[in-house]
């Protein structure tokens, strides 16, 4: 009997031990009144937020202060839907069910969040950290907030709120695209699209993935499949179309003249490329990979972003290499990744952009000890947290898919974070020996989005200039259906550098030998029309 008192008392002192009653950290109550949480659709519920302030205790018995109301609650994710902690999105709504804009916790306004629940993430921080690095290189990426939550009285651990990826203001800043705008430069913006699974109505690409016979598959995103006209469909799939022929041609260029840089802004996709391979992100490029298109006048081109997903990074993914810091993750992981990373890593342009920007990036924002204190950090904000949180799901020291031996292993919360800041800082050490290019010129690459946006002001334009080869080594022709006056070539401080007149539909000249390599403006007249583009010497 004496046994049976003291493992009673044990069992119970961890219980109580493992309850919430008071944290650093926010606290979320939801009560749903015994209906169920379902995948969808949306669960009404009452939620009610408490937080006293920044370094003061939040009390589960105090009442809610930072807001209370009401939301629709529905379990989210695909593969982590199998596990026993899961995701959940939330909108905030009025007593009637209507979405309704909602400042908390000094998230701007707005009604869509996720309650993101990590589990196999045992360092709990992954898309915290991803979002942060993200954010700091000047993308937009959710922004992140640690809490507890109760749902329906029972203590579920430790969350992290983000905002949905969604069109607005504060979040992807691009035109809201009406369903009336289906011509001019209202057609060119703004918009969504991504690659990921689930079946979503989108359009299917022209060309392979990289390394399979399978075609890339984009989905509608914003507007959403129900809600764009056919115009707009069409609209961003030639875009898209356009993009992918010149990427895909030997000399980067399509039919059109234009090269696949006019496309998009290179500065997005070197930022892309690099968050996702330091992290060693195994659903990068091919699964939760956005990209958006604001408006030709606003400067229309695609962006990669934003960031999104990364449970599966730093380390935490046992196939793949995911565990392994060597190698290009784009490399060994391809599955279902578009071609044009293979394409960009072998162009001298982009390569150049990338070792600029990542030996920049190297001396401040991605330097080691900057993301460790980082870590160190959050680790401090999250230390009772994560107690309570691994009480509820003791999962340390076990295997969760896909967790590497060195994560299943560790017995705590701070051996996970040794290994995860010396992964890092190895990860760092590999990338600054084996990123690709020369750094050099590199006010060009830095300038180069800003310069080019002028290409995008008309596309009622496009058809009246052709120029080519472009980048070029020298040699430049400019053809036109229309009588080119004169030619004009500026600097990135804006200095003419050359003149020439035409009187004629076709120009053919070599740019002296003393102008540097780099990218310059080339500013072309037609009778009352002038048409600026970028041009790249090699």
């Amino acid at each position: 009997m004496k046994y049976i008192l003291l493992l009673s008392l044990i069992l119970f002192s961890q219980v109580v031990f493992s309850q919430l009653t008071s944290s650093n950290l926010p606290i979320i109550k939801i009560n749903t009144n015994g209906k169920a949480i379902f995948n969808d659709p949306k669960t009404k519920a009452e939620i009610g937020i408490i937080y006293n302030g920044q370094g003061k205790l939040n009390y589960l018995t105090d009442p809610p202060n930072e807001y209370k109301g009401y939301c629709g609650i529905e379990i989210r994710g695909e593969s982590s839907q199998s596990f026993s902690k899961k995701s959940y999105l939330f909108e905030f709504w009025d007593s009637l069910g209507n979405d309704m804009d909602t400042s908390f916790l000094n998230f701007p306004p707005e009604e869509d969040f996720i309650l993101y629940g990590p589990f196999s993430d045992k360092s709990l921080l992954n898309n915290v950290l991803a979002m942060k690095l993200g954010n700091d290189l000047g993308q937009y990426a959710s922004r992140t907030r640690f809490v507890e939550l109760i749902i329906n009285n029972e203590y579920l651990g430790l969350y992290v709120v983000m905002e949905k990826i969604k069109r607005n203001k504060n979040r992807v800043d691009i035109a809201k695209l009406e369903s009336d705008e289906i011509e001019g430069d209202d057609l060119t913006g703004g918009y969504i699209v991504r690659i990921d699974k689930g079946i979503y109505q989108g359009w299917e690409s022209k060309y392979s993935v990289y390394n399979a016979n399978q075609k890339l598959f984009f989905q509608y995103y914003y507007p959403d499949q129900n809600n764009l006209r056919t115009e707009q469909k069409l609209y961003i799939k030639k875009y898209m179309d356009d993009f992918e022929e010149a990427i895909a041609s030997y000399d980067y260029t399509n039919s059109s003249g234009k090269r696949y840089t006019d496309y998009i802004n290179v500065r997005s996709f070197v930022d892309n490329f690099i968050i996702n391979e330091l992290s060693k992100n195994v659903d990068a490029y091919r699964l939760s990979t956005y990209f958006h298109k604001d408006k030709n006048s606003k400067g229309g081109k695609l962006s990669a972003g934003p960031l999104w997903d990364f449970n599966l990074s730093f380390g935490n993914a046992d196939y793949c290499a995911g565990d392994d810091i060597n190698g290009w993750e784009y490399y060994q992981c391809p599955g279902y990744s578009p071609f044009w990373w293979d394409k960009m890593l072998k162009d001298d342009f982009f390569t150049s952009a990338l070792k600029c920007r990542w030996e920049s990036l190297r001396k401040d924002i991605l330097q080691t000890d900057t993301i460790h204190a980082f870590l160190d950090s959050m680790t401090v904000e999250i230390q009772d947290a994560q107690i309570r949180n691994f009480q509820k799901w003791p999962i340390l020291g076990t295997y969760i898919w896909p967790n590497p031996y060195y994560y299943s292993q560790a017995q705590n919360h701070e051996a996970i974070m040794s290994i995860m800041k010396g992964r890092l800082k190895n990860r760092a050490i590999w990338l600054d020996l084996n990123m690709p290019g020369i750094a050099e010129n590199c006010a060009y690459y830095d300038e180069f989005d800003s310069l080019s946006k002028i290409d995008f002001v008309a596309d009622a334009k496009e058809f009246l200039v052709n120029i080519y080869p472009n980048p070029t080594s020298g040699e430049i022709n400019i053809e036109s259906e229309h009588i080119i006056s004169n030619v004009m070539i500026y600097n990135i401080l804006g200095q003419v550098i050359l003149t020439k007149n035409i009187g004629s539909n076709f120009a053919n000249f070599q740019l002296p030998i003393e102008i540097n390599p780099g990218t310059y403006l080339i500013s072309i007249q037609l009778g009352g029309e002038i048409i600026t583009k970028s041009l790249i010497l090699k």
